[in-house]
């Protein structure tokens, strides 16, 4: 009778296998995917690689010596950069891990997975140089870079009412409101609002964003604000407005909203034998 159990255990765990591989090839399905997006399902791999070996010799001046000797090293050293980005890019596309997004395709999402790590790879090599060493750096890339651009102080004048300025007296609101910040701040916090999709922790991170300006306001004059403007227009007005569009843009595409908790409050994280729960939960989403 152990035998037969046995036995009988290991054929419904066989078809509980077979019943499972169909179920994951059925969803590899190229059209169940994306009917619009299935055609580029399909492996290409060698093809790009290939394309994208011409593309570099070509780009290179290998086939043109002659050419490429009469330019200067600046020349050379840029096109060498771009193209060691566009190859850093181009293996992110096709062999870089993909992410938990899919739509339109994960290949999209793989690049700017990719664009983020030179990204970051550019901050820590900018972190290590001078100001004047990682302007003139920028300005290798692009001659309009590494340019230094006027900071302006909103803290200069705080007074809301101004009766001796012959423009407005409350010329220190009206610039404050016109400014290009406040739509920053509005389409900023809309964004982060859809990706977030939990208020509690949309307006910690808003209080604290007007912390982190009151800390570093002495290294940035950009962050030297007047208490009206951070608390008010920042705060109550923008940051609001812009948490309360990206929530209800949730709701009216019907998507899902998230409780973000630490992990000590995780119920059987240690006890959790699926992998993407265990990702899932470790980062602090449920």
């Amino acid at each position: 009778m152990l035998m037969e159990a046995n036995g009988l255990v290991k054929i419904t765990r066989r078809n509980h296998m077979a019943q499972g591989d169909i179920d994951a090839k059925s969803k590899s399905d190229f059209g169940e995917l994306d009917p619009w997006t299935a055609w580029a399902y399909k492996p290409r791999t060698i093809s790009l690689l290939l394309i994208g070996t011409c593309i570099l010799v070509w780009a290179s001046g290998a086939l043109d010596p002659e050419s490429t000797a009469s330019k200067d090293i600046v020349s050379s050293v840029k096109r060498g950069v771009w193209a060691m980005i566009a190859v850093f890019l181009a293996y992110s596309l096709l062999q870089a891990p993909s992410t938990v997004l899919i739509r339109p395709h994960p290949a999209i999402w793989r690049l700017v997975h990719g664009m983020a790590v030179v990204y970051l790879v550019a901050l820590t090599f900018l972190l290590f140089q001078n100001r004047d060493d990682a302007r003139q750096f920028m300005k290798y890339l692009h001659p309009d870079l590494g340019v230094e651009l006027p900071e302006r102080s909103y803290g200069a004048d705080c007074r809301i009412y101004v009766p001796d300025n012959p423009k407005s007296r409350f010329i220190n609101v009206y610039e404050t409101l016109f400014d290009e910040f406040v739509l920053a701040h509005i389409f900023g916090w809309w964004g982060k609002a859809i990706m977030i999709r939990n208020q509690p922790l949309l307006w910690v991170l808003s209080v604290g964003f007007e912390l982190m300006e009151l800390t570093f306001r002495h290294m940035l004059p950009n962050f030297n604000e007047c208490w009206w403007d951070s608390i008010i227009l920042d705060i109550l007005i923008c940051n609001w407005f812009g948490i309360c569009a990206g929530m209800r843009t949730v709701r009216y595409f019907d998507g899902k909203t998230y409780e973000w908790v630490g992990i000590s409050r995780q119920p059987n994280i240690i006890g959790q034998k699926n992998i993407g729960a265990i990702y899932t939960r470790t980062m602090g989403q449920r």
